[in-house]
């Protein structure tokens, strides 16, 4: 039984000379088990598949390189107020 890989985010860029060429666009929107999710900016595509399949297609697209999606944490930027039990338990 094969199993199958779970899907992740990766961000294709092209590093070619100008914008991404529609032919690549193309070829990645008919690749089976890639969904193109963003393709707004000029040079890069947002796409979800299994990490195989990507990194496929990628190395075989001239001119692109494909980096896993990450998702950062940002901090919460409203101060606290320290308790008193709070400074005794840093001490």
């Amino acid at each position: 039984m094969i199993e199958a890989q779970p899907m992740a985010r990766f961000i294709l860029r092209f590093r070619g000379p100008g914008a991404k060429p529609a032919a690549d666009v193309a070829r990645v929107k008919q690749c089976a088990g890639v969904t193109v999710l963003d393709e707004s900016t000029p040079r890069m595509l947002l796409v979800e598949g299994a990490r195989s399949k990507v990194l496929q297609l990628a190395g075989r697209l001239e001119g692109w390189v494909a980096s896993e999606d990450q998702a950062v944490r940002l901090p919460d930027p409203r101060p606290k107020v320290r308790t008193k039990q709070a400074s005794k338990r840093a001490a």
